[in-house]
């Protein structure tokens, strides 16, 4: 991997955001005294910020447009009786908000809400204004927002395992190396923002006496707010990330931490060395395949256009891009078989003879008996592929004369294409076609030979295919 990006410079994201209460109530004296407990209180390192609503109207307004407010302290009788109890039913239903702790105030000594509306709308307090001290509230407050902070704790776990399936399905794709940095840059991003901590990051190569300190250990901390990880780029390469957070982070969200980026850092790490595997298969596949089409006058460049068209096709079909490079690899092999084959049958100039070319149709049998012996899937799909690419739609074919969707679609895919490239190619027994009677004839031969489907898609691709031959 090129390791340019890591001479950047360490980012740095800042989040402070304070703790938001809002207080609903028909009385300025008790918006004073609240906010005047309240500029005392600092929870987590979090300063608290009041909002004022003078009416259940007015606060409605206030939370269409301000997000997370924590805590809400509503006065039940403001410009109507129940007004204080409308807001509640507006916040947990019309906003559908179930995080943020209600807690039900009123000046009418012995008055309290029923029973069925506390439990239906989650109403979490419920207070005389009389007997809310200086203290009461302080302890009010600050009981509120640890409840907040927990059920937010329970709602940021469920938003990183969201994250941690929507970057596993990032890496199901292939992707470019600055890519990589910029997925962990994201959700080192995400993480911070979600659990409100500002951070610094850097990225250095490891030393080989560092490769060999905790080889096994994905993740450590160096401090109560210093994270280290470490990922495998290569076979002998590692990059540690260090992240820097500003304040030390409570037990319960630092094992949410491990086990985000545990997870996050061994998928990544899997995605990038099974790619630097597919890289090494795509060339061992094909000094291979350049060996068997060499024996019979044919060339390497046949089987990598083969592949490139395969990769190309197989999307269409609803395959992702990780299955793409696979099919890739094994559509290369699909004429490794004839490398069991006689130099006098495979090169020979003219027409093969009844019992020539019986024993010329062998090789899809010797191509899958070679391949279905090496249990990798990249293998297993070449040897179907093998077995299955001259097989015909109508059921013509062989080896086994199957017909229609019988035959597996990756053999259907690269038959047309193998057919298409070999005909457009100079060929010991006749020269290369025009690319009007290629066409033609793939035309002429849908539904007998050729899946229409993927005769379709074909045709469909084929300006770009066309670039491959003519430009």
């Amino acid at each position: 991997m090129a390791l340019e990006f890591l001479k950047k410079k360490a980012e740095q994201k800042i989040y402070n955001e304070p703790w938001k209460i809002l207080v609903v109530d028909d009385e300025p004296d008790i918006h004073a005294v609240t906010s005047l407990i309240a500029k005392d209180i600092i929870f987590e390192s979090r300063p608290v910020k009041i909002y004022s609503a003078y009416s259940a109207s007015e606060a409605m307004e206030i939370l269409k447009n301000v997000e997370d407010i924590a805590v809400a302290l509503i006065d039940v009788v403001m410009e109507s009786d129940n007004s204080g109890l409308t807001l509640v039913q507006f916040i947990r239903e019309e906003l559908d908000n179930k995080k943020m702790r209600l807690v039900i105030r009123t000046g009418q000594p012995g008055y309290a809400p029923p029973r069925e509306i506390i439990l239906r709308y989650d109403i979490n307090d419920y207070r005389e204004k009389s007997e809310l001290s200086s203290n009461a509230l302080f302890t009010l407050i600050v009981s509120k927002l640890r409840e907040y902070k927990y059920i937010t704790f329970l709602e940021t776990q469920k938003k990183l395992l969201e994250r941690l399936n929507f970057y596993t399905s990032r890496f199901s794709n292939q992707l470019a190396e600055q890519e990589y940095i910029d997925v962990l840059n994201e959700a080192v991003d995400n993480v911070s923002l979600i659990l409100n901590n500002n951070f610094s990051i850097s990225y250095e190569l490891l030393s080989n006496n560092e490769k060999e300190l905790n080889r096994n250990s994905h993740l450590t901390w160096s401090s109560e707010k210093s994270l280290n990880l470490k990922f495998r780029t290569k076979i002998d390469e590692y990059i540690k990330i260090s992240i820097e957070f500003s304040k030390p982070f409570d037990e319960i969200y630092k094992n949410l931490i491990e086990m985000f980026f545990e997870k996050f850092v061994l998928v990544m790490e899997n995605h990038l060395l099974t790619q630097d595997l597919i890289d090494t298969l795509y060339k061992i596949v094909y000094i291979i395949s350049e060996v068997t089409e060499t024996r019979s006058s044919e060339t390497g460049e046949h089987v990598q256009r083969i592949g490139k068209i395969a990769k190309m096709l197989i999307p269409f079909f609803g395959y992702n891009d990780e299955v793409a490079s696979m099919f890739e690899i094994a559509a290369m092999l699909h004429d490794v078989g004839k490398i069991g084959i006689p130099d006098s049958i495979l090169n020979k100039p003219g027409q093969l003879s009844k019992e020539e070319f019986e024993i010329m149709k062998t090789h899809t049998l010797i191509g899958y008996r070679i391949l279905s012996t090496i249990d990798h899937p990249i293998f297993q799909l070449a040897s179907t592929v093998a077995l299955n690419h001259h097989e015909n739609w109508d059921g013509s074919g062989y080896p086994n004369s199957l017909k229609g969707e019988e035959i597996p679609l990756e053999a259907r895919i690269v038959s047309l294409i193998d057919v298409f490239d070999a005909l457009l190619s100079d060929r010991v027994y006749r020269p290369a076609w025009k690319e009007e009677e290629v066409i033609k004839y793939i035309k002429e031969n849908v539904g007998k030979k050729f899946d229409p489907k993927v005769a379709k898609v074909f045709f469909d691709s084929y300006e770009e295919i066309r670039k491959m031959y003519f430009q």
